[in-house]
């Protein structure tokens, strides 16, 4: 089997992100690898997946009762890492352990029509399949809903999902669209805040149970993942064959027997032709068609359960690996989570507030002691936080800066404007830049220094365009590297093969008045 190459306007970067959970509700059985680990496994070596294990949305309908919640939880990621899903190719973590969900779930409950939770077709089925349990909540009402912040918070590019799913990625997409729409719509480089996530169709073969019914739990007539052998061959022996065959010399039909189906799935084509031609001919007696099933089914089975014996051996690695996935997947959720809390007026930032004070009462905005956490950030997440910061908190409000191209930012006359962002450098007082060789009006240099204090330069052109020109042509197609120090109480700017002394820009420390030309 193989996973189906997106079509021509699904087109995306290398390595894009796919997102998918499954609830914890026991072992698994042969549908549910069949129907998502399988593939999941094989999507694990082409994009950067995101697998979680949804404890949240197993409260939804077993919330009386969460006594085999945490066992169920171990289990599950027991079969995950017996599938084959690697956490060194891919995220795995538990749900209710990146706090984000519930956040983002909160947040969408305050936006989110309530006749779009009431028209999803599930709703009132799975009501009417467990009328045994209370489900007048409004935990099972906003299932979607939660679902739809698994989604989002980390912006995947695709969902795989079978057929069936799809209306769920579509409300998903509702949503999404209605929060950009409320709310800002352009995020990082000018691009939506929510993605627009595509539903990726997986291929979901039919899996009949031993009693012929679809394979589910509920049925009791499931062949778990990890059966042993013996289990295996015992189960299969027990299959309905669809009422066929009254005796052994009459021939059967295995395109509708329940063994038929699962000869092609899990059988080699040269078995899979052999039970057919013996069926409709009667040449070969259902026993032995179904033994001949269990010796195929186990094939792919007993490894998958002396892995498991294996994982299972060292219970703490097996939470280790949960605990790594949950810390990876918090920072992705995190930075998904601070530009909706911007945008929702949630953040900690004072950005917004306009309030009336004296001067010896107002905050110094420049003293970012608050927001440490931000120091230890990629580069690029640093320069967003800071850029953020240094454009809702502490430009003056009349300054009107708008996103360009390639990153810059333009004047009210189309000036472009560059803002670049650093650190200190340990034990130097130093700030290091690398940017893109091309020309700009103005340079905004962000250097953050060991005290969190923030100092901003507004250069012009005139102050740095000879030794930029002679540093942008050296460069080629690579980056410009360069530094500001800091040097007998002044601050200096050096470019490559300039003069060694530098360029002297202390007085343009917060400069902002050429920002309004």
């Amino acid at each position: 089997m193989t996973i189906p190459t997106p079509s021509s306007d699904q087109i995306f970067a290398p390595r894009a992100r796919v997102l998918s959970g499954m609830r914890p509700t026991g072992r698994l059985h042969l549908g549910n690898y069949m129907g998502a680990l399988y593939n999941w496994v094989q999507l694990q070596h082409q994009y950067e997946c995101f697998f979680f294990i949804a404890d949240y949305h197993a409260l939804t309908t077993d919330y009386a009762d969460p006594s085999r919640l945490k066992q169920n939880v171990y289990d599950i990621a027991l079969d995950f890492l017996a599938a084959g899903l690697d956490p060194d190719q891919c995220t795995l973590f538990i749900q209710s352990h990146v706090l984000q969900h519930a956040e983002l779930n909160l947040i969408f409950s305050m936006i989110t029509p309530l006749s779009w939770l009431e028209r999803v077709p599930t709703y009132k089925d799975q009501q009417e399949q467990l009328r045994e349990k209370d489900l007048a909540t409004y935990g099972f009402l906003g299932y979607p809903l939660l679902q739809s912040a698994d989604i989002l918070l980390y912006k995947p590019d695709f969902v795989p999902v079978g057929q069936d799913q799809v209306a769920h990625v579509e409300i998903t997409r509702e949503i999404a669209r209605r929060f950009n729409f409320l709310y800002d719509k352009s995020g990082i480089e000018g691009d939506p805040i929510l993605p627009d996530p595509q539903a990726l169709l997986t291929p979901s073969p039919k899996l009949p149970g031993i009693d012929g019914r679809k394979m589910s739990k509920s049925y009791g007539n499931t062949i778990l993942m990890t059966d042993p052998e013996s289990v295996v061959l015992e189960k299969t022996q027990s299959m309905s064959n669809g009422g066929q065959r009254p005796t052994q010399h009459d021939p059967g039909d295995p395109e509708i027997c329940p063994v038929g189906d699962l000869h092609r799935v899990f059988s080699t084509p040269e078995i899979d032709a052999h039970i057919r031609v013996g069926c409709t001919t009667a040449a070969i007696r259902c026993d032995e068609c179904k033994a001949l099933l269990g010796t195929s089914i186990a094939g792919h089975t007993v490894p998958m359960l002396n892995r498991r014996a294996q994982f299972a051996s060292d219970p703490d690695e097996v939470w280790r690996i949960l605990d790594n996935g949950a810390a990876r997947a918090a920072a992705r959720a995190e930075r998904t989570m601070r530009d909706i809390r911007a945008v929702t007026g949630l953040s900690r930032d004072r950005s917004g507030v306009r309030a009336a004070a004296s001067a010896d009462s107002q905050p110094n905005l420049h003293d970012l002691t608050a927001h440490k956490d931000w120091w230890f950030l990629d580069p690029t997440f640093l320069l967003k936080e800071l850029r953020d910061h240094w454009l809702k908190a502490i430009v003056p409000s009349d300054v009107a800066l708008k996103h360009g191209d390639d990153g810059v930012m333009l004047t009210q006359n189309q000036r472009r404007v560059f803002l670049a962002a650093s650190t200190q450098q340990p034990g130097e007082a130093c700030w290091s830049f690398s940017v893109k060789p091309k020309s700009y009006e103005i340079i905004v240099l962000l250097c953050w220094n060991a005290t969190f204090h923030l100092h901003d330069f507004v250069i012009p052109q005139k102050l740095y365009v000879a030794p930029w020109t002679t540093a942008k042509k050296a460069a080629g197609k690579g980056s410009l590297d360069f530094k500001v120090a800091l040097e007998d109480g002044r601050y200096t700017l050096h470019l490559p093969l300039a003069d060694p002394s530098g360029i002297d820009i202390t007085e343009t420390e917060a400069g902002y008045k050429i920002l309004g030309l």
